[in-house]
């Protein structure tokens, strides 16, 4: 279950589970707090609301994934936000303290390898009061479409099984000599699906068919889901 705390870190709530029993007055706080958790949690972007000194103040699901994961730059620890790297300690820290002075940043925290960049936006910088500021870190997503995304697209544009897998494979940024070697078949078949999903989609070339799933409104995974009940 997602919990919740105020941006100051006095109280505490829990978003309701479905089967909690009466559900909170339709515009009430708890109410605006259990949509706004939810909208939150249907995002494909790891988001994190801290304090100046790093505490958690809110996290979606996908950005407690992010910190749990092994290949992310950040993790939580009791609470506190941490790089895993402890040379990045520094750079994070900066952008905190610029954030609480109203100043946004992006900043990349990680090996070379397995680099990513974060946006950290002051939400509030209130003058004098360093530890009451609530800044948001926006992590950057590990690809360009998610499997989702694709996967919805592939039906409602109603794709086959194995035009799905090769417009899944474009968009991992794959040749179509690759994919025929990966899938075990000619390159003239996989030319032939390449031209048929084009046609459905109405795409103007493999470019503008990746971009029109990359632009697609972020879909959470079931992962996301499993983990919020």
């Amino acid at each position: 279950m997602l919990t919740v705390s105020s941006p100051l870190g006095r109280d505490r709530f829990e978003r309701p589970r479905a089967d909690a029993g009466t559900p909170p007055p339709a515009h009430s706080a708890q109410w605006l707090l259990h949509v706004l958790t939810g909208a939150l949690d249907e995002l494909d972007y790891g988001l994190l609301i801290v304090d100046a000194d790093g505490r958690l103040v809110q996290a979606n699901q996908m950005g407690h994934h992010h910190c749990s994961a092994r290949q992310g730059s950040c993790r939580l620890e009791d609470g506190q936000l941490h790089t895993r790297d402890s040379t990045d300690d520094p750079v994070l820290q900066r952008a905190l303290a610029q954030a609480s002075a109203g100043r946004r940043s992006l900043i990349k925290l990680g090996t070379e390898a397995q680099a990513e960049t974060v946006a950290v936006v002051p939400l509030t910088s209130p003058p004098g009061g360093r530890a009451e500021a609530a800044i948001l870190l926006v992590f950057g997503k590990h690809q360009v479409c998610e499997a989702l995304s694709v996967e919805h697209f592939a039906r409602v544009h109603s794709l086959t099984h194995a035009e799905g897998m090769v417009l899944t494979a474009l968009c991992a940024g794959e040749e179509p000599s690759a994919i025929a070697r990966k899938f075990g078949v000619a390159v003239s078949t996989v030319r032939t699906q390449i031209a048929s999903v084009r046609q459905k989609t109405r795409a103007a070339s493999i470019r503008d068919l990746v971009r029109q799933v990359a632009m697609l409104p972020p879909i959470v995974s079931v992962l996301g889901h499993e983990a919020s009940h």
